[in-house]
């Protein structure tokens, strides 16, 4: 369903005849996310740096119900462990949204200049678990939790970001199984789509961990990480290498050509059914990009069909590993082989019914 610009609405969002770009001097790019572009800003009134994530709604027409839910999650969220909400601002079609400014890069940006030893592990995994055990006494679930999501402050404060997908569970529902993350990082359960619950350790369980509590250090000694990605940076890396956005980070056309292995691109929930069947083709082509998605869960439910066949499940798994080098090597190549697959369905409904 298309959403004039004007119309949408979201949590914290201020008067329409205030100009945002009275309030705020928007200064360097510093990342390009799902949603839109991100800037380093200054708060003209208290000269606090911030980050400024300007999306187009015309352009983003399709996803703005994710970015009203990461809006909304946001704005309900008060703990040192999540990204924090300013406002949002509507100038035209363009909506601009303050953010907390992080600094220090996310963690996939810090990876590139070297590996983490295994006490900033340790350190980056307690702060990411208090952030998630803060979320879950929230009952609010992230359901994309990777290294581009995790952002560090210039002082090593770690701190949950990108809510696009985030859940809410009420008191009467306790489980979720909807297909949404990013697959390299997915639990099991959300792969093979059966409800995900409590059965597993808790956030404030795995604080116990030995290995947490044995390594982990004050998050101060991260600082490291972030002075050697600035000197890695220094040495004349390119910060497009690096696209990390202070709220919502994607990795770079660049880093993706150069390095396809770390592609890991956000799942957003499937389409409904009945839209799809009730829906012209204008609204199936908007929606190819998340059909992609039943690609995984088919390939699961054929190998539990007859796990004895040891020969089929091979040639499966063998289909399986063929498409996703396939994708690797030309993004979307799977959304068009399934647009062609219903065009040749729908062609033959119709030579059949007629």
């Amino acid at each position: 369903m298309a959403h004039s610009p004007v119309a949408v609405q979201v949590p914290g969002m201020q008067n329409q005849r205030t100009d945002p770009e009275e309030l705020f001097t928007k200064l360097e790019r510093i990342g390009k996310g799902s949603f839109g572009e991100v800037f380093k800003g200054i708060d003209n009134r208290t000269q606090q740096v911030v980050a400024i994530k300007i999306i187009d709604l015309e352009e983003a027409e399709d996803e703005i119900e994710d970015i009203q839910q990461e809006i909304t999650v946001l704005s309900q969220c008060d703990s040192s462990y999540v990204t924090k909400y300013y406002g949002s601002y509507l100038k035209g079609t363009k909506l601009w949204i303050i953010m907390e400014y992080l600094g220090g890069g996310s963690a996939l940006d810090l990876l590139r200049a070297g590996p983490f030893d295994e006490f900033q592990i340790a350190t980056m995994l307690k702060e990411i678990l208090k952030g998630l055990d803060y979320l879950h006494s929230e009952k609010k679930i992230h359901r994309d939790i990777k290294a581009a999501n995790v952002l560090l402050s210039e002082q090593g404060d770690v701190k949950l970001a990108d809510f696009g997908v985030a859940g809410q569970l009420t008191d009467t529902q306790i489980k979720r199984n909807t297909f949404v993350g990013t697959p390299f990082w997915m639990a099991p359960e959300v792969i093979q789509q059966s409800a995900y619950d409590s059965k597993r350790p808790t956030a404030k369980e795995l604080l116990k961990h030995k290995f947490i509590i044995k390594n982990a250090k004050k998050t101060s000694y991260l600082t490291e990480l972030i002075d050697r990605f600035k000197r890695w940076k220094a040495e004349g890396h390119s910060d497009d290498e690096s696209d990390s956005d202070g709220s919502d980070s994607e990795c770079s056309s660049k880093e993706n050509n150069s390095h396809p292995e770390w592609t890991f691109t956000t799942v957003r929930k499937k389409p409904d059914a009945k839209k799809l069947q009730n829906g012209t083709e204008q609204d199936l082509a908007k929606t190819l990009s998340c059909l992609s998605t039943i690609i995984t869960p088919v390939f699961a439910e054929l190998k539990e069909q007859d796990t004895s066949n040891t020969s089929r499940t091979k040639a499966i798994e063998e289909l399986e590993k063929s498409m996703a080098v396939a994708e690797t090597a030309c993004p979307g190549i799977t959304d068009k082989m399934v647009k062609k697959l219903i065009e040749k369905f729908q062609k033959f409904s119709v030579n059949d019914s007629s």
